[in-house]
This record gives structure tokens, sequence and C-alpha cells, in this order.
């Protein structure tokens, strides 16, 4: 009977459907180990420590902070990962070598996502053009500073409390310009904007990232970025922010709030990704 059973058995498991089932099995069962390339976020831990010599900063405010420092890095690393393929185009290039079909149609996808258009240099012989073309979008294609993001977010959002967070998870105050886009200001309800809402705070950190990167009035703060993480002896956050003044409608003192927000509040001991 034990001997008829194997047989029986043996049988179905050399059928190839069966392989194939079980394959498939197997490879969505286990966990895969994910390779992203180029620069890896720094690993930061997130609790109290970050805080130490920072008692007097109010517990909401920690959590304001430890809540968002994660999804600000998962923001981030979905533009390294960009920036990592951008690059290897370029080196492409700088070599004298031809943009290949796929990466041409991943670049207009790119370039739409971070200039609202696409850009004819892109299908020019000219290999300075193509790369001066190239070089705008890497200006483009880069992080945001984590602690300037999370002052901006404590600005913007009254530390998580502000109507538009509550309710619509707001947490930078984007406005936006379509009927029902967002939530309205009491104080601008006949006004053309509105705050723009989102599903998650996760969808709105990636949006301030997005809006930082791509819009024409942030072109100052994409230069100072550029100087800030890519050249020696230019890494002082406290310069950057004089380049968000054109972020608010309050201008000037805009700066002295953030930088006042990054000395009291926000630990200095975070990675800038």
């Amino acid at each position: 009977m034990i001997g008829y059973r194997f047989r029986i058995m043996l049988k179905i498991i050399s059928k190839p459907s069966f392989l194939l089932g079980l394959m498939i099995f197997l490879f969505f069962s286990f966990p895969k180990k994910t390779y992203t390339p180029g620069k890896e976020i720094h690993k930061i831990n997130h609790n109290e420590n970050i805080f130490a010599g920072m008692e007097s900063i109010p517990d909401e405010h920690k959590n304001f902070i430890l809540k968002l420092i994660p999804l600000i890095q998962q923001a981030n690393q979905e533009v390294l990962t960009e920036r990592e393929r951008l690059l290897n185009i370029y080196s492409l290039v700088s070599e004298g070598k031809k943009i290949k079909l796929p990466e041409k149609r991943w670049l207009k996808k790119l370039e739409i996502k971070y200039r609202g258009k696409k850009n004819k240099s892109l299908f020019t012989n000219d290999d300075e053009i193509v790369l001066e073309y190239m070089d705008d979008l890497l200006s483009r294609v880069d992080i945001v500073p984590i602690r300037l993001a999370l002052a901006q977010a404590a600005i913007e959002s009254g530390w998580g409390g502000s109507r538009f967070c509550i309710e619509g998870n707001s947490y930078f105050g984007i406005h936006c310009y379509k009927p029902q886009c967002g939530i309205r200001a009491r104080a601008n309800e006949n006004g053309g904007f509105e705050v723009k809402s989102y599903l998650d705070a996760q969808e709105s950190v990636k949006d301030y990232v997005l809006f930082l990167n791509s819009k024409r009035g942030m072109q100052r703060f994409r230069d100072e970025r550029k100087r800030f993480l890519h050249e020696a002896g230019n890494q002082d956050l406290y310069a950057l922010t004089a380049s968000m003044k054109g972020y608010s409608a309050i201008g000037e003192s805009y700066q002295d709030i953030l930088e006042s927000i990054l000395r009291n509040y926000i630990p200095e001991n975070l990675a800038d990704n």
C-alpha cells in the first residue's frame, strides 16, 4: 500500500504544472532581499536618544518628529533611486555612448514629473546639449535634508495640530487650484486656492519633496541645495534656509521662524537624508 501511494505521489510531483506551481509558491512565500543602488539612507535610531540634551522639548513635538523621520527617509530614498539611474545615463553620455530607447522613454517620464514638459534636447546628437539638459534634471532629482523638512512640517502644520493636517494630512501647507482638491481656508472662502489634502502623511511628504524639486519658484532652493549637498565646505543648513523665503507668503520672517525651529526643536544629529 505504501509503495502504491509513493508511486502516485511521485507521478503528481513529476508533472510540469505541479513544479511550476511549487516554484511560484516558493518565490512569493519567502522574503526577498532588495538592493537599492546609490547613496543609501542612514538608518536612524528612532527613539528618544536623538533628543539627548533637549529635554525641554514637549513630548508631542518629539512624537511629531519621530513620526515624520521615516516618512521623509522613504520619500528621499525614492528620489535617490531615480537619481542613481539618471547618473548612470549621464555617465554613458559622458563616455560618448548613445541613450537607448528604454532609457529615453524613462527620461521623458522623469522630465514630465520634474519639469512638467518634455525637452527636445534629449534627441539631439550634440552630447554637450544632452549633458546640459541632464544637469538641470540632476539639480531637481535630489533629496530634501531631513532637518529642513521637519522644521517646515512643524511650521506649516502647527506641529500636526492644524485643521488642514488633521482633516487632510497636509503637513506642508501646499496650495492647489482645482475645485475640491483640498480644504479651503476659512479666511479665504472666496479665494482662488485650497490647501491640498492627501490620503495619508506619506503622500503629503512625497508631494512636498516633489514640490521643491519641480516648481519654478523653488529654483533658488535647488541651486543652494546643490552647493549644500555636493560641494565641500558648504554644509551650512542655515544658509540653505535663506533660499526658502519664496515658500511662504510671509516672506523675510519665514527664514527667521524656520531657523528658530531648527535651533530649538530639531535634533542636530540627524543625517541629511
